[in-house]
């Protein structure tokens, strides 16, 4: 009955600030649930670097209940109950009820679960459906672990890095766990054609800059992954405090991890399990990197989970001293949850209120994949791209978002101050930047 209550007080974190502004890429999820079918997959999905599964529910979901920035992320806010639940049977299954019990208070009040079940991507779905696979491959259903296969091949490529801690731990069921694996061939083989066309378009930009922001090999990528596991999406601007906060808190949370570990043998399969769910696919993503970026800590939101049983299993075993830590621990996930939710700067970028801002202005853009929030917004009559850009306004908005990427050589501002135009203004909403010029 407890874990009711745990999935109550998720839900009510998830709704915390869940009508903030989309952002860049929840904007193109909308837009693309917008689309036609046919246009899914023939003008999106070939240059996108996703399966189509979560655009497809979101398409569904949307034909019902519209889109509003809430109504998008609702599909998010169940999944990440969903999370909640499921990591709650899996701890119940391998460990007992109050590891259960702990692992799932823990997830339902750390702030990246929160800031992910907030978001219109597909990355709360992901995680669920891994859970789901873990689930099933304890409880040894087949049939269904490979339903659950395919949908997961169709929602996240990264996500399928888990794949090994089957095949490892799996030995004893390995031909039934192999037959699992059919549909999904199958299934892969019927989406290869797209599959190729986006792994083109992916390699293309390999060695720009765009690449480097995807997720490169590096120390700082690498430690992000467990520091922002623990802190979420917060920071602070005098950075050695927010190291010192770093490090006590790695300290905290991957001592009770070890200490975990440490009384329980990893002969214990539980153990085994949970610990290769934790390890292995982020070991393999660092391991993938060197090639192909994919080192982005929210890409591995599907270990936390792992993570959070650890931590349980950890508090559980401190005896006499296990609600001293319980508490500090719950504490640090619900300071840093509130911090996040209560917080703007912590928030989506704001092209809600920058569309207010410019109001009818013309908007120039220096490439067309800046465009999505502004178009979900309403200003798609009122954008020009710069290359098409003739002058005969007297107010514009030259777009400033991540600009070193998208026009390095800043030739969308150079363009304007040789038609006649000077900079009056510089508008920053939440990281979402314009340059307001005048003739």
């Amino acid at each position: 009955m407890f874990i009711f209550l745990i999935l109550f007080l998720g839900l009510i974190l998830r709704f915390i600030s869940l009508s903030q502004s989309l952002w860049l890429d929840e904007a193109t999820s909308a837009l693309v649930a917008k689309m036609p079918l046919t246009d899914i997959f023939t003008k999106f999905l070939p240059g996108d670097f996703h399966p189509p599964l979560y655009y497809l529910i979101l398409k569904l979901w949307t034909s019902m209940f519209g889109f509003s920035e809430i109504s998008l992320r609702i599909p998010s806010v169940i999944f990440g109950l969903g999370i909640i639940y499921i990591t709650y049977l899996i701890a119940k299954k391998l460990f007992n009820e109050k590891t259960a019990i702990l692992s799932s208070i823990l997830l339902a009040t750390s702030g990246l679960a929160v800031y992910y079940s907030q978001e219109a991507r597909m990355y709360s779905l992901a995680a669920l459906l891994v859970a789901l696979l873990v689930y099933l491959f304890i409880e040894k259903k087949w049939i269904f672990f490979s339903i659950i296969l395919v949908l997961l091949g169709m929602t996240d490529y990264v996500s399928l890095l888990i794949l090994p801690v089957f095949w490892i731990l799996g030995r004893k069921d390995f031909k039934k766990l192999l037959l699992t694996h059919v549909p999904l061939i199958l299934v892969f083989g019927l989406w290869s054609p797209i599959f190729v066309q986006q792994f083109k378009s992916g390699i293309s930009i390999t060695g720009s800059s765009w690449w480097q922001i995807l997720g490169t090999a590096s120390f700082k990528n690498i430690a992000l992954i467990p520091i922002k596991f623990i802190l979420g999406r917060i920071s602070f601007d005098n950075k050695i405090f927010y190291a010192l906060v770093a490090i006590f808190v790695l300290v905290l949370y991957f001592g009770l991890l070890v200490f975990n570990l440490l009384r329980r043998p990893l002969k214990v399969r539980p153990c085994k399990v949970i610990l290769g769910w934790f390890v292995i696919p982020i070991l393999l993503g660092i391991i993938l990197s060197f090639k192909i970026p994919t080192l982005s800590y929210f890409r591995f939101l599907f270990c936390l989970p792992a993570f959070y049983i650890l931590v349980a299993g950890g508090i559980e075993k401190l005896g006499k001293y296990k609600k001293i830590f319980l508490y500090l621990v719950v504490s640090v996930n619900l300071l840093c949850t509130l911090y996040y939710v209560i917080t703007p700067r912590f928030q989506r970028e704001d092209w809600r209120a920058a569309a207010k801002t410019i109001g009818t202005d013309t908007i120039v853009l220096p490439v067309a994949s800046q465009g999505e929030a502004l178009k979900y917004y309403g200003k798609n009559s009122q954008i020009v791209y710069s290359e098409n850009f003739k002058g005969g306004p007297k107010e514009v908005w030259l777009s400033r978002y991540v600009w070193q990427i998208f026009d390095s050589s800043d030739s969308a501002g150079r363009k304007l101050l040789n038609l006649g135009y000077n900079k009056v203004l510089e508008y920053n909403s939440n990281g979402v930047v314009f340059d307001k010029y005048l003739k």
